[in-house]
């Protein structure tokens, strides 16, 4: 069994220290009056948890077509010109 200190902003727990610890895995949780998280690294803290489900969505897309690379590598000129 082991003990984590973890910080909540209101839907997720951010641990202090990181650990490993298996997606999906249950954990039980003993909340604890002690600590009291500062409303600047909290907001932080909301930040990154946007961040990291973001980053997480976008694991789950599909991953993109070779024939991308193949148009990313042409040249393409978007110069206009223009009559003054």
């Amino acid at each position: 069994m082991s003990t984590v200190k973890a910080h909540y902003d209101g839907t997720t727990f951010f641990p202090i220290e990181a650990m490993d610890i298996p997606k999906g895995k249950v954990v039980n949780l003993t909340i604890g009056e002690d600590d009291t998280l500062s409303p600047d690294r909290a907001k932080r803290l909301a930040q990154l948890a946007v961040i990291n489900g973001n980053l997480e969505r976008l694991n789950e897309t599909e991953p993109l077509p070779l024939e991308f690379d193949e148009i990313l590598a042409q040249r393409v000129n978007f110069s206009r010109k223009l009559d003054l």
